[in-house]
């Protein structure tokens, strides 16, 4: 009896530490989508390729954002470090290191098909 109970209790534990574990391998990456809404880019742009479209009539679509321009270029541009057409961003972004980081790879990945 005190067998079983000990093996039901390591299989228990077993099983317990792997939820731990994948719940904490879920939370790694944040979705540069979400940021992008929660930042509020979407304000002045839209994504129509994954459904994202601003209220204002001119504003810039990013849908195809990542074949134009590569992933460091981005960062500075959205940090106002650097300019396209003499022009810097409007707002420079104020998300930390990791929201920048996986909104500009996410900003990357969009190219033209």
């Amino acid at each position: 009896m005190k067998n079983i109970f000990v093996f039901i209790l390591f299989v228990f534990l077993i099983v317990a530490l792997f939820g731990f574990a994948y719940s904490f391998a879920q939370e790694k990456g944040t979705d540069g989508k979400k940021i992008f809404e929660a930042q509020k880019c979407n304000m002045c742009h839209s994504v129509s390729v994954v459904g994202i479209t601003s209220k204002k009539k001119d504003a810039i679509d990013l849908s195809t954002v990542g074949s134009t321009y590569k992933a460091d270029f981005l960062t500075k541009y959205i940090k106002k470090d650097a300019k396209i057409k003499d022009a810097a961003h409007k707002i420079a972004f104020k998300g930390n290191d990791d929201e920048t980081a996986s909104l500009v790879k996410w900003l990357a990945s969009l190219k033209k098909k």
